[in-house]
Protein backbone atom coordinates (compact mmCIF):
# COMPACT_ATOMS: atom_id res chain seq x y z
CA UNK A 1 0.00 0.00 0.00
CA UNK A 2 1.35 3.53 -1.11
CA UNK A 3 1.14 6.50 1.69
CA UNK A 4 2.02 10.16 0.82
CA UNK A 5 3.53 12.60 3.25
CA UNK A 6 4.81 16.00 3.28
CA UNK A 7 8.51 16.72 3.98
CA UNK A 8 8.98 20.23 5.70
CA UNK A 9 11.60 22.83 3.85
CA UNK A 10 14.70 22.73 5.50
CA UNK A 11 15.25 26.90 6.44
CA UNK A 12 12.95 27.36 3.50
CA UNK A 13 14.88 25.34 0.75
CA UNK A 14 13.38 22.93 -1.18
CA UNK A 15 16.52 22.01 -2.73
CA UNK A 16 18.63 20.96 0.26
CA UNK A 17 15.49 19.10 1.86
CA UNK A 18 15.40 17.19 -1.31
CA UNK A 19 19.27 16.25 -1.08
CA UNK A 20 18.74 15.39 2.53
CA UNK A 21 15.59 12.87 1.54
CA UNK A 22 18.26 11.11 -1.36
CA UNK A 23 20.93 11.01 1.21
CA UNK A 24 18.76 8.85 3.44
CA UNK A 25 17.92 6.96 0.81
CA UNK A 26 21.48 6.02 0.70
CA UNK A 27 22.44 6.02 4.15
CA UNK A 28 19.43 3.71 4.86
CA UNK A 29 20.68 1.67 1.76
CA UNK A 30 17.54 1.23 0.69
CA UNK A 31 19.52 1.66 -2.72
CA UNK A 32 23.13 1.55 -3.40
CA UNK A 33 24.01 4.37 -5.95
CA UNK A 34 21.70 7.31 -7.33
CA UNK A 35 21.84 8.70 -10.86
CA UNK A 36 20.49 12.36 -9.94
CA UNK A 37 21.39 15.29 -11.35
CA UNK A 38 23.96 17.26 -9.99
CA UNK A 39 24.89 21.12 -10.39
CA UNK A 40 28.45 21.86 -12.30
CA UNK A 41 29.89 25.01 -13.70
CA UNK A 42 28.72 27.17 -10.34
CA UNK A 43 25.14 25.94 -11.15
CA UNK A 44 25.20 26.98 -14.21
CA UNK A 45 23.95 23.53 -15.93
CA UNK A 46 23.30 19.87 -13.97
CA UNK A 47 24.80 16.23 -15.35
CA UNK A 48 23.69 13.20 -14.32
CA UNK A 49 25.80 12.01 -11.93
CA UNK A 50 25.93 8.45 -10.52
CA UNK A 51 25.96 8.89 -6.55
CA UNK A 52 27.54 6.36 -4.00
CA UNK A 53 28.58 8.19 -0.95
CA UNK A 54 25.72 10.45 0.51
CA UNK A 55 28.39 13.06 1.72
CA UNK A 56 28.51 13.88 -2.02
CA UNK A 57 24.76 14.85 -2.29
CA UNK A 58 25.28 18.31 -1.27
CA UNK A 59 25.58 19.17 -5.28
CA UNK A 60 22.76 17.07 -6.23
CA UNK A 61 19.85 19.29 -7.97
CA UNK A 62 16.91 17.26 -9.20
CA UNK A 63 14.90 20.23 -9.51
CA UNK A 64 16.77 22.31 -11.86
CA UNK A 65 14.84 22.82 -15.30
CA UNK A 66 17.22 21.37 -17.52
CA UNK A 67 17.72 18.27 -19.52
CA UNK A 68 21.33 18.26 -20.49
CA UNK A 69 21.63 14.54 -21.67
CA UNK A 70 18.38 11.67 -22.26
CA UNK A 71 19.08 10.22 -18.85
CA UNK A 72 17.12 7.16 -20.26
CA UNK A 73 19.95 6.00 -22.66
CA UNK A 74 22.58 6.52 -19.78
CA UNK A 75 20.04 3.95 -17.29
CA UNK A 76 20.14 1.44 -20.30
CA UNK A 77 23.98 1.47 -19.89
CA UNK A 78 23.91 1.03 -16.36
CA UNK A 79 21.07 -1.77 -16.32
CA UNK A 80 21.01 -3.84 -19.41
CA UNK A 81 23.68 -6.32 -18.10
CA UNK A 82 22.12 -6.62 -15.12
CA UNK A 83 24.33 -5.41 -12.47
CA UNK A 84 23.60 -6.65 -8.18
CA UNK A 85 23.36 -3.05 -7.26
CA UNK A 86 20.82 -1.58 -6.45
CA UNK A 87 20.06 1.61 -8.36
CA UNK A 88 17.52 4.30 -7.42
CA UNK A 89 17.21 6.73 -10.32
CA UNK A 90 15.64 10.11 -10.27
CA UNK A 91 13.73 11.28 -13.11
CA UNK A 92 11.18 13.90 -14.99
CA UNK A 93 8.16 12.25 -16.97
CA UNK A 94 9.61 12.22 -20.08
CA UNK A 95 12.85 10.35 -18.67
CA UNK A 96 10.70 7.80 -17.62
CA UNK A 97 8.55 7.07 -20.15
CA UNK A 98 11.39 6.73 -22.53
CA UNK A 99 12.99 4.60 -20.31
CA UNK A 100 9.86 2.22 -19.90
CA UNK A 101 9.94 1.93 -24.07
CA UNK A 102 13.75 1.21 -23.53
CA UNK A 103 13.03 -1.76 -21.06
CA UNK A 104 10.02 -3.20 -23.75
CA UNK A 105 12.98 -3.02 -26.26
CA UNK A 106 15.43 -5.01 -23.86
CA UNK A 107 17.76 -2.29 -24.00
CA UNK A 108 17.52 -1.71 -20.12
CA UNK A 109 16.30 -4.19 -17.05
CA UNK A 110 14.35 -2.38 -13.72
CA UNK A 111 14.56 -5.88 -11.94
CA UNK A 112 17.21 -3.85 -9.68
CA UNK A 113 15.92 -0.61 -9.92
CA UNK A 114 13.93 2.01 -8.03
CA UNK A 115 12.37 4.68 -9.81
CA UNK A 116 12.12 8.34 -8.26
CA UNK A 117 9.53 10.16 -10.46
CA UNK A 118 9.67 14.44 -9.80
CA UNK A 119 7.07 16.68 -10.99
CA UNK A 120 8.48 18.66 -14.08
CA UNK A 121 7.03 21.68 -14.60
CA UNK A 122 9.04 22.54 -17.89
CA UNK A 123 12.59 22.96 -19.09
CA UNK A 124 14.85 25.31 -20.65
CA UNK A 125 17.12 24.77 -23.04
CA UNK A 126 20.84 24.35 -21.42
CA UNK A 127 22.33 28.17 -22.74
CA UNK A 128 19.20 29.43 -22.21
CA UNK A 129 19.20 28.34 -18.24
CA UNK A 130 23.32 29.00 -18.35
CA UNK A 131 22.59 32.51 -19.58
CA UNK A 132 19.64 33.15 -16.63
CA UNK A 133 22.06 32.03 -13.81
CA UNK A 134 24.79 34.06 -14.82
CA UNK A 135 22.43 36.70 -14.78
CA UNK A 136 21.36 36.43 -11.53
CA UNK A 137 22.91 37.44 -8.53
CA UNK A 138 23.67 34.96 -4.76
CA UNK A 139 25.53 31.44 -4.64
CA UNK A 140 24.79 28.76 -7.08
CA UNK A 141 21.93 27.11 -4.53
CA UNK A 142 20.34 30.54 -4.13
CA UNK A 143 19.89 31.19 -7.98
CA UNK A 144 18.66 27.92 -8.59
CA UNK A 145 16.39 28.12 -5.47
CA UNK A 146 15.16 31.40 -7.47
CA UNK A 147 14.54 30.05 -10.84
CA UNK A 148 12.84 26.77 -9.30
CA UNK A 149 10.45 29.23 -7.16
CA UNK A 150 9.37 31.32 -10.20
CA UNK A 151 8.87 28.75 -12.31
CA UNK A 152 6.73 27.11 -10.12
CA UNK A 153 4.61 30.01 -8.85
CA UNK A 154 4.30 31.44 -12.79
CA UNK A 155 3.02 28.46 -14.22
CA UNK A 156 1.05 26.28 -11.63
CA UNK A 157 -0.47 30.12 -11.52
CA UNK A 158 -1.26 30.86 -15.23
CA UNK A 159 0.19 33.75 -14.82
CA UNK A 160 3.12 33.55 -17.77
CA UNK A 161 6.05 32.18 -18.64
CA UNK A 162 8.41 32.49 -16.10
CA UNK A 163 11.62 34.75 -15.93
CA UNK A 164 10.17 36.01 -19.16
CA UNK A 165 12.36 33.16 -21.02
CA UNK A 166 10.01 30.51 -22.71
CA UNK A 167 10.81 27.26 -21.90
CA UNK A 168 11.64 24.02 -24.51
CA UNK A 169 9.32 23.48 -27.45
CA UNK A 170 8.61 19.97 -26.13
CA UNK A 171 7.84 21.21 -22.40
CA UNK A 172 5.61 23.61 -23.78
CA UNK A 173 3.33 21.16 -24.99
CA UNK A 174 3.68 18.37 -22.63
CA UNK A 175 0.73 16.65 -21.06
CA UNK A 176 2.36 14.50 -18.84
CA UNK A 177 4.11 16.75 -16.20
CA UNK A 178 3.28 14.37 -13.45
CA UNK A 179 5.23 10.91 -13.84
CA UNK A 180 2.98 7.61 -12.82
CA UNK A 181 3.97 4.21 -11.88
CA UNK A 182 6.96 4.93 -10.02
CA UNK A 183 8.29 3.54 -6.45
CA UNK A 184 8.89 6.93 -5.15
CA UNK A 185 6.94 9.68 -6.40
CA UNK A 186 8.15 13.60 -5.90
CA UNK A 187 5.14 16.06 -5.97
CA UNK A 188 5.67 19.80 -6.56
CA UNK A 189 2.51 21.09 -8.34
CA UNK A 190 -0.11 22.15 -5.90
CA UNK A 191 1.68 22.09 -2.79
CA UNK A 192 2.99 25.44 -1.64
CA UNK A 193 4.23 24.37 1.32
CA UNK A 194 7.13 20.94 1.94
CA UNK A 195 7.00 18.74 -0.57
CA UNK A 196 4.76 16.07 -1.50
CA UNK A 197 6.27 12.24 -1.32
CA UNK A 198 4.12 9.13 -1.87
CA UNK A 199 6.13 5.60 -1.74
CA UNK A 200 5.32 1.99 -0.52
CA UNK A 201 4.75 2.02 3.21
CA UNK A 202 6.87 -0.55 4.07
CA UNK A 203 9.81 1.80 2.33
CA UNK A 204 7.95 4.83 4.20
CA UNK A 205 8.42 2.96 7.67
CA UNK A 206 12.42 2.27 6.68
CA UNK A 207 12.76 6.24 6.16
CA UNK A 208 11.00 6.81 9.12
CA UNK A 209 8.27 8.72 7.30
CA UNK A 210 4.28 8.89 8.37
CA UNK A 211 1.38 9.55 6.69
CA UNK A 212 0.38 12.98 6.76
CA UNK A 213 -2.94 14.70 5.04
CA UNK A 214 -1.76 16.18 1.76
CA UNK A 215 -3.62 18.76 -0.36
CA UNK A 216 -5.57 18.03 -2.92
CA UNK A 217 -3.71 18.91 -6.33
CA UNK A 218 -5.77 17.63 -8.79
CA UNK A 219 -7.31 21.00 -9.70
CA UNK A 220 -4.35 22.65 -10.35
CA UNK A 221 -1.91 19.55 -11.89
CA UNK A 222 -5.57 19.16 -14.21
CA UNK A 223 -5.12 23.33 -15.23
CA UNK A 224 -1.45 23.29 -16.28
CA UNK A 225 -2.46 19.74 -18.26
CA UNK A 226 -5.42 21.11 -20.12
CA UNK A 227 -2.63 24.36 -20.57
CA UNK A 228 -0.12 22.11 -22.56
CA UNK A 229 -2.53 20.13 -24.66
CA UNK A 230 -4.36 23.52 -26.27
CA UNK A 231 -0.41 24.25 -26.81
CA UNK A 232 -0.01 21.03 -28.25
CA UNK A 233 -3.36 21.12 -30.02
CA UNK A 234 -2.60 24.55 -31.89
CA UNK A 235 1.18 23.18 -33.00
CA UNK A 236 -0.48 20.28 -34.75
CA UNK A 237 -3.33 22.14 -36.02
CA UNK A 238 -0.44 24.71 -37.47
CA UNK A 239 1.73 21.82 -38.54
CA UNK A 240 -0.93 20.16 -40.45
CA UNK A 241 -1.89 23.47 -42.08
CA UNK A 242 1.94 24.07 -43.26
CA UNK A 243 2.20 20.16 -44.53
CA UNK A 244 -0.28 18.81 -46.63
CA UNK A 245 1.73 16.73 -49.42
CA UNK A 246 5.27 15.34 -49.57
CA UNK A 247 6.90 18.43 -51.16
CA UNK A 248 5.79 20.98 -47.85
CA UNK A 249 6.89 18.22 -45.72
CA UNK A 250 10.39 17.48 -47.27
CA UNK A 251 10.55 21.85 -46.97
CA UNK A 252 10.47 21.48 -43.09
CA UNK A 253 14.11 19.42 -43.42
CA UNK A 254 15.34 21.64 -45.99
CA UNK A 255 18.36 22.80 -43.76
CA UNK A 256 18.54 19.48 -42.62
CA UNK A 257 22.97 18.47 -42.78
CA UNK A 258 22.59 14.71 -41.64
CA UNK A 259 24.86 15.00 -38.48
CA UNK A 260 22.90 12.35 -37.44
CA UNK A 261 22.79 14.44 -34.00
CA UNK A 262 18.67 14.20 -33.23
CA UNK A 263 19.43 10.03 -33.35
CA UNK A 264 22.26 10.36 -31.15
CA UNK A 265 20.84 12.15 -28.30
CA UNK A 266 16.71 10.59 -28.63
CA UNK A 267 16.90 8.55 -26.11
CA UNK A 268 14.63 5.47 -28.49
CA UNK A 269 17.30 5.83 -31.26
CA UNK A 270 19.27 2.83 -29.28
CA UNK A 271 20.52 0.93 -32.64
CA UNK A 272 23.88 -0.38 -32.01
CA UNK A 273 24.86 0.48 -35.62
CA UNK A 274 22.33 2.66 -37.40
CA UNK A 275 21.54 1.99 -40.86
CA UNK A 276 22.09 5.51 -41.66
CA UNK A 277 25.80 5.30 -41.03
CA UNK A 278 26.92 2.37 -42.76
CA UNK A 279 29.08 2.14 -45.84
CA UNK A 280 24.94 2.33 -47.63
CA UNK A 281 25.57 5.71 -47.03
CA UNK A 282 29.17 5.85 -48.12
CA UNK A 283 29.07 4.94 -51.91
CA UNK A 284 31.72 4.98 -54.05
CA UNK A 285 32.81 8.45 -55.59
CA UNK A 286 31.63 7.58 -59.31
CA UNK A 287 28.09 6.76 -57.96
CA UNK A 288 27.69 10.72 -57.00
CA UNK A 289 28.42 11.77 -60.39
CA UNK A 290 26.03 8.98 -62.14
CA UNK A 291 23.04 9.90 -59.75
CA UNK A 292 24.03 14.34 -60.60
CA UNK A 293 23.92 13.24 -64.51
CA UNK A 294 20.74 11.57 -64.51
CA UNK A 295 19.39 13.99 -62.24
CA UNK A 296 20.99 17.35 -63.63
CA UNK A 297 22.01 18.14 -59.81
CA UNK A 298 22.53 16.90 -56.73
CA UNK A 299 21.93 18.07 -53.16
CA UNK A 300 24.97 17.49 -51.04
CA UNK A 301 25.44 15.62 -48.27
CA UNK A 302 22.65 13.33 -50.07
CA UNK A 303 19.19 11.36 -48.60
CA UNK A 304 18.35 14.33 -45.71
CA UNK A 305 15.04 13.37 -46.39
CA UNK A 306 15.28 9.41 -46.70
CA UNK A 307 17.40 9.43 -42.99
CA UNK A 308 14.71 11.95 -41.46
CA UNK A 309 11.64 9.38 -42.64
CA UNK A 310 14.06 6.16 -41.88
CA UNK A 311 14.01 8.14 -38.37
CA UNK A 312 10.21 8.49 -37.84
CA UNK A 313 9.94 4.77 -39.45
CA UNK A 314 11.87 3.25 -37.00
CA UNK A 315 11.03 5.14 -33.90
CA UNK A 316 7.79 7.24 -34.09
CA UNK A 317 5.27 4.87 -32.70
CA UNK A 318 7.87 4.87 -28.99
CA UNK A 319 8.67 9.20 -29.60
CA UNK A 320 7.71 10.05 -25.91
CA UNK A 321 8.35 13.46 -27.11
CA UNK A 322 11.38 15.01 -25.22
CA UNK A 323 12.44 17.58 -27.30
CA UNK A 324 16.48 16.26 -27.00
CA UNK A 325 16.42 15.60 -31.13
CA UNK A 326 15.09 19.19 -31.58
CA UNK A 327 17.17 20.86 -28.59
CA UNK A 328 20.32 19.33 -30.12
CA UNK A 329 19.75 20.48 -33.66
CA UNK A 330 22.48 22.68 -35.22
CA UNK A 331 19.94 23.84 -38.15
CA UNK A 332 17.37 24.43 -35.24
CA UNK A 333 14.44 22.03 -37.70
CA UNK A 334 10.91 22.21 -35.45
CA UNK A 335 11.32 18.30 -34.70
CA UNK A 336 9.46 17.97 -31.87
CA UNK A 337 6.35 19.03 -33.36
CA UNK A 338 7.25 16.85 -36.32
CA UNK A 339 7.57 13.55 -34.51
CA UNK A 340 5.05 14.46 -32.18
CA UNK A 341 2.43 15.39 -34.96
CA UNK A 342 3.42 12.77 -36.77
CA UNK A 343 3.62 10.20 -33.72
CA UNK A 344 0.11 11.33 -32.86
CA UNK A 345 -1.95 9.56 -35.71
CA UNK A 346 0.24 6.90 -35.79
CA UNK A 347 -0.53 5.95 -32.15
CA UNK A 348 -3.94 7.04 -32.08
CA UNK A 349 -4.03 4.43 -35.08
CA UNK A 350 -2.22 1.67 -32.89
CA UNK A 351 -3.83 2.72 -29.60
CA UNK A 352 -0.77 2.79 -27.99
CA UNK A 353 0.49 5.34 -25.58
CA UNK A 354 4.29 5.14 -25.29
CA UNK A 355 5.94 4.96 -21.82
CA UNK A 356 2.48 4.53 -20.15
CA UNK A 357 2.96 0.86 -18.70
CA UNK A 358 5.18 -1.68 -18.89
CA UNK A 359 1.80 -3.77 -19.44
CA UNK A 360 1.12 -1.76 -23.07
CA UNK A 361 2.80 -4.06 -25.42
CA UNK A 362 4.81 -2.90 -28.25
CA UNK A 363 2.64 -2.85 -31.56
CA UNK A 364 5.22 -3.78 -33.71
CA UNK A 365 7.34 -6.55 -32.32
CA UNK A 366 6.36 -9.35 -30.86
CA UNK A 367 6.67 -10.35 -26.90
CA UNK A 368 10.19 -10.54 -26.15
CA UNK A 369 9.40 -13.27 -23.37
CA UNK A 370 7.86 -15.58 -25.85
CA UNK A 371 10.69 -15.61 -28.17
CA UNK A 372 12.15 -18.85 -28.46
CA UNK A 373 10.00 -20.58 -26.40
CA UNK A 374 8.52 -22.55 -29.49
Amino acid sequence: MKISTILALEDGNMVGTLQSFLASLLEKQIVDALLVPQEIANGRSVAPTLVQDPANMSQANPLAPVIPVASATLISQLTVDKPHQKLGVVLRSCELRALIELVKLQQANLENVITIGIDCLGTYEVNDYARLIDEMEGTAAEKAAKVIAELQKQLTQGSGEPNSLPLRPACQMCEFPVPQGVDIAIGLIGVEEGILITLESELATKLGLEKREVPNREEVIAKLEETRRGARDRAFAEFREEVKDINSFADKFATCIRCYTCSVVCPICYCKECFFRTETFKPESERYFEWAERKGTLKMPTETLFYQLGRLNHMVASCVGCGLCESACPSKIPLTVIFRAVGDGVQKMLDYVPGRSLEDKLPFLPDFTQVGSH
